[in-house]
């Protein structure tokens, strides 16, 4: 009797990591010998372990654990979800072969090719494959190869790999990888391009040499249509699993200068309780970050270079701390700035002192200075203190006695008695579904007036003026649903010495809703009387659009302006933001920004145009654009100009 529809479910067992692994076939019709072998047709679906693999036709080896599945193949594992024409699936090492393939290897990384190997749970390799980190459906971008190595979720690697932007080859290069690799190999990788308005298009051509098991080295050519020459080096190493850094030197040569700079960075971490580190950057000079490519404008508009080395050991009660300092202001004015090479300095933490309520701490230090224009010293500082410290419900109180004695090589030496008594409590009020902390806080300061105009001056820890200082001081915080509403704080002084008061600072923090945020700082002056705000600050987001603005006043600097800006997003993947500050002081427009920003999941970028007024009213312009490629990297492109 023939049945137009058979349904066989097959419970297999195959031994495999010391216990049985079960293996489940439903298909319209299954023949076979379920101890060696059976086939099967007709809505396949084998399932082992997390692995799911539907199929027209299906063939099972139970004696060497091999699927073979093909006609309309989807074998789904976790978020891996291939579609193919044949499949044969290796079920003891997870090793698996496909024809004709296309789909997901992970949430965020695509392939399509005519053939794929997979070595491992991690490691596929494609044949003449396209591989793109993008998830729409036409990709942005993706690049292609006859072969290629994928590490889940970490990386690729190919050789003769072609770039596309929506299927559209624009550039081919010997080889590309992503950042992380876990068998490296040398080779070239992806160049590098970008454009300034007065040195032209840039091109940069890395080569990667591996140096052994901890060490690798890229050397970048770098080359500019209308002048300079560039060379890099960057060394990577590794001398143990807490120990490693980079070094790196960058040369550009130009027809009329060249210009250079030099970085090193070390960590050293042994344990928890023990640390090291060691920074070093030099520049030829200031005119370095004006010819350098990178477009991130705080480095532009640095006037230092520091290099420092610290090493660090913690016991129980004890901190061991060296440091050596030296910056290098790039304006010639160092030979006025003293350099610290180096400074010891050795805590001892509060440690109680046996059958008494005291603490005990000491801070020491020893440091050497150096002056580039002449001129060095050295100074032993040693300051012990005496610590009590009560708790009465909620009031704390703590007064602290210090001793400070400096040692001099020229200038003799210096003693300070210095003591400080501060008193805190803490409250704490419900008020229904919302809470205040109250925390008001009242110090006495007391350092003894000595006259120091003889002592050289090496740093502002020199110059220590005697006072008698009361500093009364209060923090309010407010909580509601879970979350802080709130804050206030204020903080003043009353002068003892001259029975005087400074002026009242205060700040506070206010989001009443999820759309609203409020900042400010102020101050009351006596002297100056009145109140004045220092910096103000409100954002607001309604439908999407976030607007903000923000006043300051800088008392130090006397700079004054108001600044404020906006996000609109324009579609789910482009935002486009607007940024404008001005002068209240001189009564014009000091900085003007406009931009577009784009985030597309497997790139983002952003287009950007931005001009500053000087004070002489000339204008500095500059058109920045910024692209970032998921597993590529980055490419800048920068127009510069003044009129």
């Amino acid at each position: 009797m023939r049945r137009s529809v058979l349904t066989f479910l097959f419970l297999l067992t195959l031994p495999a990591f010391g216990g049985e692994v079960p293996v489940v076939i439903t298909a319209k019709e299954v023949k076979g010998n379920v101890n060696t072998s059976v086939k099967a047709h007709g809505r396949v679906v084998v399932k082992y372990k997390d692995v799911t693999i539907e199929g027209d036709k299906g063939l099972y080896d139970r004696k060497r654990g091999i699927i073979r599945v093909w006609g309309n193949v989807v074998i789904k594992e976790g978020d891996t979800e291939l579609h193919c024409k044949n499949l044969i699936y290796n079920l003891n090492t997870k090793e698996a072969l496909l024809e004709n393939v296309e789909g997901w290897l992970s949430r965020g990384e695509r392939i399509k090719a005519e053939r794929i190997k997979r070595v491992s749970e991690k490691e596929w390799i494609a044949y003449d494959g396209e591989y793109t980190p993008c998830s729409h459906k036409c990709p942005d971008w993706s690049v292609s190869a006859k072969k290629f190595k994928i590490l889940l979720g970490e990386s690729f690697a190919g050789k003769w790999v072609a770039f596309r932007v929506k299927e559209i080859p624009i550039l081919v290069s010997p080889y590309l990888s992503g950042p992380i690799k876990r068998e490296r190999k040398s080779g070239f990788l992806f160049p590098r391009f970008g454009y300034i308005s007065k040195d032209g298009f840039i091109y940069k051509q890395p080569f990667y040499l591996v140096l052994g098991r901890s060490a690798d080295l890229i050397l970048t050519y770098e080359k500019r249509t209308i002048d300079g020459e560039g060379k890099q080096a960057e060394l990577r190493y590794v001398l143990g699993e807490k120990n490693r850094g980079d070094l790196t030197y960058y040369q550009l040569n130009k027809s009329d200068r060249k210009d250079w700079k030099f970085n090193l960075n070390h960590t050293y971490k042994p344990s928890d309780y023990a640390y090291g580190s060691a920074k070093a950057e030099i520049v030829s000079s200031r005119e370095y970050y004006k010819s350098s490519s990178n477009l991130d404008t705080v480095e532009q508009s640095q006037v230092y270079t520091k290099s420092d080395v610290t090493v660090s050991k913690l016991w129980e009660h004890t901190v061991l701390n060296a440091n050596a300092v030296y910056l290098r202001y790039l304006d010639g004015s160092a030979d006025t700035i003293y350099q610290k090479l180096p400074s010891l300095s050795i805590y001892l933490l509060d440690s109680p002192i046996p059958k008494t309520p005291f603490t005990f701490n000491l801070f020491s230090r020893a440091t050497y200075f150096y002056r580039k224009a002449g001129g060095s010293s050295y100074r032993v500082n040693l300051e012990p203190s005496l610590k009590l410290s009560k708790q009465i419900g909620r009031v704390k109180n703590t007064s602290e006695l210090t001793y400070m004695y400096t040692y001099y090589q020229f200038g003799n030496s210096r003693k300070l008695w210095r003591f400080k008594n501060s008193t805190k409590v803490n409250r704490f009020y419900p008020l229904g579904s919302y809470a205040i902390s109250v925390n008001p806080e009242l110090t006495f300061n007391y350092v003894e007036s000595k006259n120091q105009e003889s002592f050289p001056l090496y740093d502002i820890t020199d110059r220590i003026r005697g006072e008698r200082r009361l500093s009364p001081a209060v923090e309010l915080y407010l909580y509601g649903k879970g979350k802080r509403l709130a804050r206030i704080s204020a903080q003043t002084d009353y002068l003892l010495n001259g029975s005087e008061w400074k002026e009242l600072k205060g700040d506070f923090e206010i989001t009443p809703t999820y759309w609203l945020t409020l900042r400010e700082t102020a101050d009351v002056s006596p002297q100056r009387g009145g109140l004045k705000f220092l910096n103000s600050y409100a954002q607001v987001n309604l439908s999407r659009i976030n607007l903000w603005i923000n006043h300051y006043d800088g008392k130090e600097m006397d700079i004054q302006y108001l600044k404020w800006g906006f996000k609109l997003p324009l579609s789910p993947f482009l935002n486009f933001n607007y940024i404008q500050r001005y002068d209240l002081k001189n009564s014009t427009d000091r900085e003007r920004e406009y931009s577009f920003t784009m985030n597309r999941g497997c790139w983002n970028g952003e287009v950007k145009y931005r001009w500053v007024k000087n004070f002489d009213n000339t204008i500095d312009y500059q058109i920045v654009v910024l692209i970032n490629l998921i597993k590529l990297g980055s490419y800048g492109y920068k127009w510069k100009g003044k009129k």
